[in-house]
């Protein structure tokens, strides 16, 4: 008989299409990998893989194997599960991935509005570009992932997650210009100009990152040399702009509690700021565990919010609605 742990290893060849990344999200190396499914073919008599300089796919048994082994796994997991839950330390258990900003800036308020008490539940998050949220998806290796339209317009989400994927809207996350509380612009009473805006000492994501990219498009119109220092993180950003004269674009879920807290203003802006959606998906063969469907509900519920400027006012003086939107697609 084959070992779980090489049936589960097969499969994640199957969703990721090569033996090193599956390797990878089994913690093996590549040839350990290797070994234990070429095993796995002189024990069972069968040539699972096609292997090829850009990657392996399974041959006709080697699909037909896997069709088994995900029944054989849905059994096993149904089996931990069962003996777990007379365990009341292992009686939550909730496995959620998420684009980078999502899973650093909203899942872990999501998780505390959801009622989980991190003494009794066992939450893990992991995060990951959209490629990588669907391949753990299909491998079964999370339950949930949350999907922002920086990484992935909206409407190809649902596209490249295919027909096996359930996607929901969850919110809108919109863009706005941020500043430090000492900068002029902290409580200008009139709206900025995208030629004004493009005209400042900029902070900025690095190229190849789908903020930088909105952004953009945002200073397309305005024709100006531009100064600006790009980073890495949405972290080293704020702190960049908290302690300068420098101005950035980010969206909203990532500076709320900066503005809670007055080291960043919102300025306003005299056109539409652009915004992209959130969703949620999960495998429509596995489902929604019970937490995964709460923490679905709460995150739908409680969204992200929106910036309503008050005109010559700092932060403290204006609000931030929240977005409740529970639309499904």
């Amino acid at each position: 008989m084959p070992q779980l742990a090489d049936l589960d290893l097969l499969l994640s060849v199957e969703s990721y299409g090569s033996v090193g990344k599956a390797a990878q999200a089994h913690s093996l190396s590549q040839p350990a990998a290797s070994i234990r499914i070429s095993a796995m073919e002189r024990r069972l008599g069968l040539r699972l893989l096609e292997r090829s300089p850009t990657g392996s796919k399974l041959t006709e048994e080697g699909e037909m194997l896997a069709k088994y082994a995900r029944n054989v796994m849905q059994a096993a997991r149904e089996l931990l599960e069962f003996g777990s839950g007379s365990q009341t330390s292992y009686a939550k258990r909730l496995r959620v991935a998420g684009s980078p900003g999502v899973s650093e800036h909203l899942i872990p308020e999501w998780l505390n509005r959801s009622g989980f008490s991190f003494g009794e539940a066992r939450v893990e998050v992991q995060t990951g570009s959209v490629d990588t949220l669907r391949q753990l998806l299909r491998a079964s290796h999370v339950d949930l992932a949350f999907i922002d339209g920086w990484c992935q317009a909206g409407s190809q989400v649902q596209k490249q997650f295919g027909e096996d994927m359930v996607t929901r809207y969850i919110c809108d996350d919109k863009l706005a210009v941020v500043v430090g509380s000492r900068h002029p612009w902290a409580t200008r009473p009139r709206p900025l100009t995208v030629q004004e805006l493009a005209s400042a000492p900029l902070v900025l994501r690095e190229r190849g990152s789908g903020l930088r990219e909105f952004t953009d498009e945002l200073l397309g119109t305005a024709r100006v040399p531009r100064s600006y220092v790009e980073f890495p993180s949405s972290a080293a950003i704020k702190q960049a702009v908290a302690t300068s004269q420098r101005v950035t674009v980010l969206n909203i879920s990532t500076v709320r509690s900066e503005l809670a807290e007055g080291r960043l203003h919102l300025v306003a802006v005299d056109q539409e700021m652009p915004a992209r959606p959130i969703y949620a998906a999960w495998s429509e063969r596995w489902g929604l565990p019970e937490y995964a469907r709460e923490l679905v509900e709460i995150a739908a519920s409680k969204g992200s919010p929106v910036p309503v400027f008050v005109p010559g006012q700092k932060n403290k003086n204006s609000r931030l609605v929240e977005a409740r939107t529970t639309t499904k697609i």
